[in-house]
């Protein structure tokens, strides 16, 4: 298989820069036929927008290559499915030398509900589907922070799914290969990499933070300081790309490669690139304003405590439905505000069951919102305190519901904006005493 220096000069950015070196010269020919008098507007108006796409598509092409340079080394590499703005932003950053927020930026990323949308991706290849709910426990660790622990399994799951995958060695045997044809993420300069950084000899026991996920040195419990959101962004990242990586193994099995043709005609060429034009535009419009809306958030303070005047789509409210949901013992109420960690269709009757049998034995009698925390744009913690009887015996407790934004459209959303809803994770309920 050959090696492409750069991932720009892989056969698909390759094509891309083709397609837009042809409507280039498409455009100079409009130009010089309107020097004649042969006018079309609507292609001048058109074609006078390819410098642009040029430097569009240059950008673009180079960002996976740009990207490698600053953060593989770091444990970061660029693969197919990753949020190009996310890049672009790490990038910028990197450029202007500020590797530290950049490095910031990307673990929330990737310890956040960001990474939702790509849970379904997991479903589909063998090797992925039968550790999916593995994957799903280890989201749920991640989400609630018990990165000790999902640290563990993604490790675990990483080195499974690669050997599965090879049918002989594991992610961390020294001879894997992680090649595949025309793969962004086993491009030379991608998975190798970290691999390598990854399966570093750790020799001596260390209690000092670290910040990359050396599997010798926390499997064999060297280093052990590495619970936190930088290890555990990296094994995600590094997840995807391994799933990335096997799809185009899967693609090249099922559709061996075949050099690529050139368009037939002018007109295929162009409807090849006003489709790429009209993608990229929407796709920047939507990024940058979505960056500009996280850079301007900012979480709330003094935030007012009364129960009796929460404001529509913010999280305290739907902390308060959730109480006084179980003081009626409404538990279908419950079980549809419950955040599921997968896409998978649920029977609300049978989940509200479900809580029934957990809470039939404790009584909510009062409830008092203590605290509202706005951890990230799309995660609150609500702490409350309750009594409540357990078996006929008073108890009271500290608890802490945390909530999940969610849009109208089922994405991720943001806490101050309108038309958001709000899912918590059920975990209160298993801390409550029995």
């Amino acid at each position: 298989m050959e090696e492409k220096d750069k991932i720009a000069d892989l056969p698909s950015y390759s094509k891309i820069r083709r397609d837009v070196q042809g409507a280039n010269a498409i455009g100079k020919i409009v130009k010089f036929l309107s020097f004649f008098g042969i006018k079309n507007n609507g292609l001048n108006e058109v074609f006078s927008k390819i410098p642009d796409l040029k430097r569009d598509v240059e950008h673009l092409s180079t960002l996976p290559d740009r990207f490698n340079s600053y953060f593989a080394k770091l444990g970061w590499i660029s693969y197919e499915s990753m949020n190009s703005p996310l890049m672009e932003k790490a990038v910028e950053l990197a450029d202007n030398g500020d590797i530290e927020k950049a490095e910031s930026i990307l673990s929330e990323h990737f310890t956040s509900t960001e990474i939702n949308w790509l849970q379904h991706r997991f479903r589909v290849l063998p090797a992925f589907s039968i550790r999916f709910e593995l994957i799903e426990k280890a989201y749920k660790d991640t989400l609630e922070k018990r990165f000790h622990s999902c640290v563990l399994l993604l490790l675990t799951i990483i080195d499974g799914t690669v050997n599965d995958i090879n049918k002989s060695k594991g992610f961390f045997s020294e001879n894997t290969e992680l090649k595949a044809w025309d793969s962004i993420a086993s491009h030379s300069t991608g998975l190798t990499v970290i691999k390598d950084i990854f399966n570093a000899p750790r020799k001596k026991t260390n209690t000092e933070e670290i910040f990359l996920p050396y599997r010798n040195g926390i499997l064999h419990g060297r280093d052990l300081k590495f619970d936190n959101q930088y290890v555990v962004g990296k094994c995600w990242s590094t997840l995807f790309a391994i799933n990335d990586w096997a799809r185009a193994l899967k693609e090249e099995k099922e559709n061996p490669p075949v050099p690529l043709k050139e368009p037939t005609s002018i007109g295929e060429s162009w409807r090849e690139i006003k489709k790429v034009i009209v993608e990229y535009k929407e796709r920047k419009i939507q990024s940058d304003k979505r960056w500009e809306e996280l850079e301007n958030w900012e979480p709330r303070e003094n935030i007012s405590i009364e129960q009796t005047n929460f404001t529509k789509y913010r999280p305290e409210k739907t902390a308060f439905e959730i109480a006084e949901s179980w003081k009626k013992q409404n538990y279908g109420k419950i079980a549809q505000l419950i955040h599921r960690f997968s896409d998978k269709e649920v029977n609300i009757g049978s989940e509200a069951g479900k809580i029934r049998r957990i809470l039939e034995n404790k009584k909510l009698n009062s409830f008092k919102i203590k605290s509202i925390r706005d951890e990230a744009p799309a995660i609150s913690e609500i702490t409350m305190d309750i009594e409540y009887e357990l078996n006929g015996e008073n108890k009271s407790k500290e608890i802490v519901i945390r909530l999940i934004c969610k849009a109208e459209n089922g994405e991720i959303g943001m806490n101050g904006k309108e038309n958001m809803s709000w899912e918590f994770i059920d975990n209160f309920f298993y801390r409550l005493e029995f």
